[in-house]
């Protein structure tokens, strides 16, 4: 079980956000966001148009919370590492997301767990040296989803076909796949495609 803090721009894509929460759903990651980082998703669906409105974007967030309930690490945990980790960081505006991170591991969230993977897809804007020293490992999303995939298959593969499922619109699989390529997980799409065309796994 990996503890992951993802960043508003990984959560943007509604496919590869409800991959993360059904691979939640399997056990494989626990999933963890901020109120700083939620209300930074808000925004930018609103911003791009993906939400109407404020209220719109507002209800997401709820609906959010109420999917992983445990998810969340308070906003005074995370203020109170800024300054552990604002060294490491080439850009003040995502300081509050490894400042997430760094709170899972000061905190008794996970008391074993010495590394926490931080998913972003800016990773220009991180020390990643210099974060890996403190134990958080800077990934994109497609690189961390894509290991996950390698390494069990059949979870991912789980977790894919239950977040179809829950779809209204019922995709086919290669309708989905394209969806998560989309947003940015190439590789994972094209992992997961050739081990449904063996026949390894049901999408």
């Amino acid at each position: 079980m990996i503890p992951v803090v993802v960043d508003a721009d990984t959560l943007f894509g509604a496919t590869t956000r409800g991959l993360l929460i059904h691979l939640d759903y399997q056990g494989l990651i626990r999933l963890h966001w901020s109120p700083l980082i939620l209300d930074e998703l808000s925004r930018a669906l609103l911003d791009t148009g993906r939400k109407p409105d404020a209220e719109s974007a507002r209800r997401h967030e709820r609906l959010m919370r109420a999917a992983l309930p445990q998810a969340e690490i308070p906003t005074q945990q995370v203020q109170a590492r800024f300054a552990s980790v604002a060294p490491a960081m080439r850009s003040v505006k995502d300081v509050h997301v490894a400042a997430c991170a760094a709170a899972i591991l000061a905190g008794d969230f996970y008391p074993s767990t010495q590394v926490v993977s931080l998913v972003t897809k800016n990773i220009r804007d991180f020390g990643i040296r210099k974060l890996a020293s403190q134990g958080i490992e800077v990934q994109r999303p497609d690189a961390f989803l894509l290991k996950r995939c390698q390494e069990d298959p059949a979870a991912v593969a789980s977790a894919f076909a239950a977040l179809r499922a829950t779809l209204r619109s019922a995709p086919a699989p290669e309708s989905l796949l394209e969806r998560l390529a989309a947003d940015g997980q190439s590789l994972t799409a094209a992992a997961l495609h050739d081990v449904w065309r063996q026949g390894a796994v049901r999408l």
